[in-house]
């Protein structure tokens, strides 16, 4: 009997111990799981908050970059207008001497030019009968009338002759011409055509302005296309005022030093002529000329 008490006894005892073994392992499984819980939660937030970096750096370097960005456009800008203004300035300044060297001179305000203003240099010759002014561009700017000037090829030559007693025959205005083929410039504006000495001669009439375009056969010129650019510009700049019949007289083909652009009138007891390399250059000039 004694014998079976102490049996159950025993078991007992082993069973409570078992018991605490599980209970002892399931709570260091408790805590492992839950040890586990907390380094993802630390995982994650710590993953959220580089992210949070990452793009706060990302928004501040392209922040950063933009003002770069606006600032260099600025700059640019700035450059550029500053450019212009000294390029206006330039041509300004040297007609502003022109005037005291030249009183009474018609001068043009603008150098007609698409780009070179900053280099643009200026010439000039005078006499009791004939001013000439020679606008160039060069390597660099120079003072007005410097010597070295007069080895640069001018893209335009402006000459007042004074005191002219017969001013038609400096100026060769063209009557309008009868009998020849016509050729339609534009919608309104009809001209006529004829050959000579190896070249086709195109012509139109504008109130008080004759324009003759000249082609070259031997190169294969044509002068409609020539004509109609012609017409154009005159539509758009206009000309000098003038009470005497006056010309414009353009070879087609435009090269620098070429001055195949002469426009001709008279003002005044004086006849102006500018000849310059682009017609449109001619133009531009003739527009602000005071």
């Amino acid at each position: 009997m004694k014998k079976n008490r102490k049996n159950l006894a025993l078991l007992l005892l082993a069973a409570s111990l078992l018991a605490g073994c599980a209970g002892q392992s399931n709570s260091q499984s408790s805590q492992s799981s839950q040890a586990k819980s907390e380094k993802k939660a630390e995982s994650k937030a710590s993953s959220k908050s580089a992210a949070k970096s990452a793009a706060s750096s990302a928004v501040s370097s392209s922040a950063v970059s933009s003002t770069k960005s606006s600032s260099s456009q600025a700059s640019s800008k700035s450059a550029a207008s500053s450019s212009q203004r000294a390029d206006v300035n330039r041509m300004g300044t040297l007609t502003s001497q022109l005037r005291v060297k030249l009183p009474g001179m018609l001068l043009p305000a603008a150098d007609g030019l698409g780009q070179g203003s900053s280099n643009l240099n200026i010439r000039y010759t005078s006499s009791s009968s004939q001013n000439v002014v020679y606008y160039s561009v060069g390597n660099s700017p120079l003072a007005l009338n410097d010597s070295r000037i007069a080895s640069e090829k001018p893209y335009a030559v402006l000459t007042e002759k004074k005191n002219v007693a017969d001013a038609s025959s400096l100026i060769n205005y063209q009557e309008p011409k009868t009998g020849l083929p016509a050729v339609k410039i534009a919608s309104n504006v009809t001209g006529t055509e004829e050959g000579a000495a190896g070249s086709t001669y195109l012509q139109f009439n504008q109130g008080q302005w004759s324009f003759v375009v000249r082609a070259s056969n031997v190169q294969g010129q044509k002068p409609l296309p020539t004509a109609q650019k012609l017409l154009a510009l005159y539509q758009q700049y206009g000309l000098p005022d003038t009470a005497a019949k006056s010309s414009v007289q353009v070879d087609v083909g435009e090269s620098l030093g070429s001055l195949n652009t002469v426009i001709t009138w008279a003002k005044g007891s004086s006849v102006y002529q500018l000849k310059a390399h682009s017609t449109e250059t001619a133009f531009k000039m003739l527009k602000s000329l005071n």
